[in-house]
């Protein structure tokens, strides 16, 4: 398992994460890699987004989040309980996949390093199309009010109600 972060049409830091993570584990990722990303990335008062994973939301983590912010070095979006995933970061994941894939990994070690060889060769394109997807997939999500939607047929509809 990899944790990554991206902003803009920049990736920050990559991390290789041995086993299951655990808060503590997550707690050192925000302390090392993505609060660090997010200052080479952005300066300062940047827009720090994640899900509601358990360790997310655990005291630890939320308690250094909440430092950071009323320091001033970010801003914590709030993102609604039990609400479908909508960050930005797992269609990158999806895309990594499809190139990590495409170049078949042999063994573990083969893995690992041809994920950091895609980390650090996706394209600023890559990430400005799946940031342009973000309104659509919201706005599917509006439309399916808040349950299960096909991406595909949602495009789709919209592209009707454009032709139209």
């Amino acid at each position: 398992m990899f944790w990554g972060c991206f902003g803009g049409l920049y990736v920050g830091d990559l991390f290789q994460v041995k086993g299951i993570m655990k808060k503590e584990e997550y707690h050192s990722i925000l302390v090392r890699h993505a609060i660090p990303s997010g200052k080479r990335l952005f300066g300062s008062a940047w827009v720090f987004q994640q899900d509601n994973d358990p360790k997310h939301t655990s005291k630890l983590c939320q308690n250094y989040l909440k430092q950071k912010a009323e320091s001033g070095e970010i801003v914590q979006m709030e993102w609604p309980p039990q609400s479908p995933d909508l960050s930005p970061i797992e269609l990158l994941w999806e895309e990594v996949d499809r190139q990590v894939q495409r170049k078949k990994p042999s063994s573990v070690e083969s893995l690992v390093r041809i994920v950091h060889q895609v980390w650090g060769e996706l394209s600023q394109d890559v990430m400005e199309k799946l940031l342009k997807r973000m309104p659509l997939l919201c706005q599917a999500v509006i439309d399916a009010d808040g349950g299960y939607f096909d991406e595909k047929l949602s495009a789709q509809k919209k592209k009707q109600l454009v032709c139209h």
